[in-house]
């Protein structure tokens, strides 16, 4: 397996395929049909915030989609969401698309925005290599924490999560309106202290 910080050119569209098929639920209201989510994300996505697996045959087998400071997995690209929506309608959805799924990341935090694997290659040990370059990253820029959001109803998540130094640290619900619009009722943030800075008295978890 090779592991990439950027997501080579080349796998845009494969990226774009299994982060549509991981995450259709939540995207369907902003974007409509899974072809066109994909179609947009290949347009959003921002390939030096996506860590990716290659299999030794080529192949996109994993990938992990992250936000640090200013630096953001997903780039609002005006003029392709104008292309594909027109001028008030994709104007709308840029604006929901702030409200819903804001930008804000504690300065100290790498936000963990998507992670999914290719059904194949799942229970292989990929997502552990690309939290493991997660971490990896945090380290060489002085960040002291992954954070991650996920559906409280997906227990094989939160499960996968805990088992590789993730914990649970509040829950959100959401109003109908919202749940409606991002395809969850209720989400658990989950937090990991990296070790380097297991002993900071400071540390304390955020609400969300």
């Amino acid at each position: 397996m090779n592991i990439y910080r950027t997501l080579p050119s080349e796998f845009i569209m494969e990226a774009s395929e299994l982060f549509s098929d991981a995450f259709e639920d939540k995207f369907r209201y902003f974007f409509g049909s899974r072809s066109a989510i994909q179609q947009m994300m290949s347009s959003l996505i921002n390939k030096e915030q996506v860590i990716a697996v290659v299999s030794d045959k080529n192949e996109l087998v994993g990938i992990a989609g992250y936000s640090y400071k200013e630096r953001h997995m997903m780039v609002l690209d005006t003029k392709a969401m104008l292309k594909q929506y027109g001028l008030i309608k994709g104007l709308y959805k840029i604006l929901q698309l702030g409200i819903y799924f804001p930008n804000e990341v504690p300065l100290t935090y790498i936000y963990v925005d998507a992670i999914t694997v290719k059904a194949e290659y799942r229970g292989k040990g990929i997502s552990r290599l690309l939290f493991h370059e997660l971490e990896k990253v945090a380290f060489e820029n002085g960040l002291t924490h992954l954070q991650l959001d996920v559906s409280v109803d997906n227990k094989q998540a939160i499960n996968a999560y805990k088992n590789i130094g993730f914990r649970e640290v509040t829950s959100k619900t959401f109003s109908q309106g919202t749940a409606r619009r991002i395809g969850i009722r209720r989400a658990s943030r989950m937090l990991k202290i990296l070790n380097h800075y297991l002993l900071d008295p400071l540390w304390m978890p955020k609400k969300f």
